[in-house]
């Protein structure tokens, strides 16, 4: 098994997956009231390169695919209770790795799920351009979180399942 990732129970886990929980969703509050008071709807600062900030409503899902309001609140609300029921039925896991990709994940879909109720849409405001006039879906951080917390676990479980593929062949 690898180091970093270990099943062992460990009671001071629960505090680094929501420190990270409450750090993501902070951070992504703070920016898209900074967005918000700071540029006008549609406004891009730069006005050209390759990543500018904006600001942008979308009323749908992650990367703006569209969903009707209630699912767009209620999807996020059982994807969170389930991750946190799995979690907690299992025990708290002793991988910070682990605490702290579930963490982004709960803490960015608590961000986007914040502006639903509030606002009705979410806060969007990084620009990439890829070439010439084609964007990147516009994003924010909770977005980024979101990713990076799946993305992170997507490593780690791959990496799990190649030692363990590697320790039974030994």
């Amino acid at each position: 098994m690898l180091p970093f990732f270990s099943i062992r129970r460990d009671r001071r886990a629960p505090l680094v997956l929501f420190s990270t929980a409450f750090a993501a969703l902070a951070a992504d509050q703070l920016t898209k009231l900074w967005v918000r008071s700071s540029l006008e709807p549609g406004q891009f600062v730069p006005e050209h390169g390759i990543l500018r900030l904006t600001n942008s409503s979308n009323d749908g899902i992650i990367f703006g695919i569209g969903a009707p309001t209630a699912f767009a609140i209620v999807m996020p609300v059982v994807l969170i209770g389930l991750a946190l029921l799995v979690y907690f039925w299992y025990g708290p896991i002793g991988s910070r790795l682990v605490n702290i990709c579930l963490g982004l994940f709960i803490g960015g879909t608590l961000g986007n799920l914040v502006d639903r109720i509030i606002r009705g849409h979410v806060t969007d405001f990084i620009d990439v351009r890829l070439w010439g006039d084609l964007h990147w879906f516009t994003f924010n951080v909770a977005d980024g979180c979101i990713i990076a917390g799946i993305a992170l676990f997507a490593l780690l479980i791959s990496g799990l399942r190649l030692t363990r593929s590697v320790k039974q062949r030994q």
